[in-house]
């Protein structure tokens, strides 16, 4: 059977994409080299009785219009909006209430940022319908353009100093930059980008979306590696699988990062000069590694509420700063910027009685250190990095440890097929992100290959809404088929 198109990657925004091109009446496959749906969107035992998700704890908000398109209420995926986060240190604590009544600087800052951000995915779901292109001159300013020549540091300072290091460690969780840097505000679009939280963990949100595509009949290979896009006669013709054969499909969506797409599934002398040379000058930046922590009890912290919300661990500007240096260098920093999330304490079913899971992420996590590869000796440094962080806001934490597992960043390239581990899909400045991509294209997600299009997080829309790249590539795929252009 040839298809319509083709999708390489099961997690949400192929899911998305799959859903919207089925919906349309196209014949669509997803290929996905693992034994499930979902991507970062998985939910997994990983000691007797305690399960979390291993890569992420949340995703970036849907788009409105894209939850219920995708009926995803009705297939089981319904977010509760988180409350709060709390920044804490041994001595004192900052709390930052999402929903507070009030116009302070914090809650304002927060509010831009999100407006900011559903600006942009709304108009990189849009350009998905549209073609031709646009002089830069003629385009309306990017809703985010001030902080990409903006510091982070700057940005946030709206009231004290601890406010000041909560709000930017909100921003860089996970992530590395140096807040004193021009452009670093960026970060900003990230703060309190959560969707929320699921019962049962995001697996219930991949499940969701796994539903949500076989109602809208989609087609799913499943254990099948895609190892090439494959050309005939200047037309792309299927995708080609490890195991020697082929998928044919007339278009494809590749939800792989930018050099994954390129760099892997074509020889570079198929590809146009100037495509192999922007494409290898994409900056990846790939920070974040994992502790997940088995405990007998519920951790305590001086702030109780600290469990309703994720929990920075003594934030600065000057840890931030210092830990983008030493990420910088290959090097892993002795204060790492962690996050905590008491995950068990809004869902019971993820540990057993009694117990908790609590989930450590890591930022400015190197992926290549400078003296070699991650060894057993380095992951025990993670382990202990993040089992010091808690005990120094949760005394007693240590003794009640059961069982933790390490998830360093070769890890999540290894699972998700994420070069260096970037699960941003690049790293976030000005000219990377005011570029919308490597080519002078602003319809992205088209590419200069006629009939493949992208739909991975390296895109604007996929790094800050989830479902938005997808839903960007159907869109356009589906426009140029109207329009009777080559796809």
């Amino acid at each position: 059977m040839r298809y319509d198109a083709a999708i390489i990657g099961a997690g949400a925004e192929g899911l998305a994409a799959a859903t919207l091109l089925g919906q349309a009446g196209l014949r669509v496959i997803v290929i996905e080299r693992g034994a499930r749906a979902g991507g970062r969107c998985l939910t997994r035992e990983f000691h007797p009785g305690y399960r979390a998700s291993p890569y992420v704890d949340d995703v970036a908000e849907i788009p409105a219009e894209l939850y219920w398109q995708l009926d995803l209420a009705r297939h089981g995926a319904v977010f509760v909006p988180e409350r709060c986060s709390h920044a804490l240190w041994p001595e004192r604590c900052h709390a930052l209430n999402f929903f507070a009544s009030g116009n302070g600087g914090q809650a304002r800052l927060l509010a831009e940022a999100a407006e900011r951000r559903r600006s942009i995915a709304a108009r990189a779901v849009g350009n998905g319908e549209k073609r031709s292109r646009l002089s830069r001159a003629g385009r309306a300013p990017w809703p985010a353009a001030d902080w990409a020549t903006t510091a982070l540091a700057d940005a946030v300072a709206v009231e004290s100093d601890d406010e000041a290091a909560h709000l930017a460690a909100l921003s860089l969780a996970g992530r590395a930059a140096d807040p004193y840097l021009a452009g670093s505000a960026l970060h900003l679009l990230g703060a309190r980008a959560s969707a929320g939280r699921l019962a049962g963990g995001l697996g219930r949100l991949g499940d969701a979306l796994h539903a949500a595509a076989d109602a809208a009949g989609v087609q799913f290979a499943f254990g099948l590696e895609a190892s090439d896009i494959q050309r005939r006669d200047g037309r792309l013709s299927g995708v080609g699988l490890a195991d020697g054969s082929e998928i044919a499909a007339q278009s494809i969506i590749s939800t792989l990062d930018l050099k994954r797409t390129f760099l892997s599934f074509f020889a570079w002398n198929a590809l146009p000069r100037t495509v192999v040379r922007r494409v290898n000058a994409f900056r990846m930046a790939g920070t974040t590694a994992r502790v997940l922590f088995a405990l007998s009890s519920t951790p305590e912290f001086a702030v109780p509420q600290a469990q309703d919300g994720p929990i920075h661990v003594a934030p600065s500007l000057g840890v931030l700063n210092a830990a983008y240096q030493d990420w910088r260098l290959g090097v892993v920093a002795e204060h790492l910027p962690v996050v905590l999330n008491v995950v068990s304490a809004h869902d019971a079913s993820l540990a057993p009685p009694d117990g908790a899971v609590v989930t450590a992420t890591l930022g400015a996590v190197p992926f290549r250190p400078f003296d070699g590869a991650w060894t057993h000796e380095k992951r025990e440094l993670l382990r202990r990095r993040a089992r010091d962080a808690a005990e120094s806001v949760s005394p007693g934490f240590a003794e009640r440890i059961v069982a933790s597992e390490v998830i360093a960043p070769p890890d999540i390239e290894d699972a998700l097929g994420a070069t260096d581990a970037d699960l941003a899909g690049g790293e976030i400045a000005g000219d990377q992100m005011l570029g919308m991509g490597p080519w002078d294209e602003p319809a992205l997600p088209r590419t200069p290959i006629a009939g493949l299009y992208l739909a991975g997080s390296h895109l604007t829309a996929g790094a800050f809404a989830t479902c938005a790249a997808g839903a960007s590539a159907a869109r356009a795929l589906l426009a140029d088929r109207a329009k009777g252009h080559r796809t």
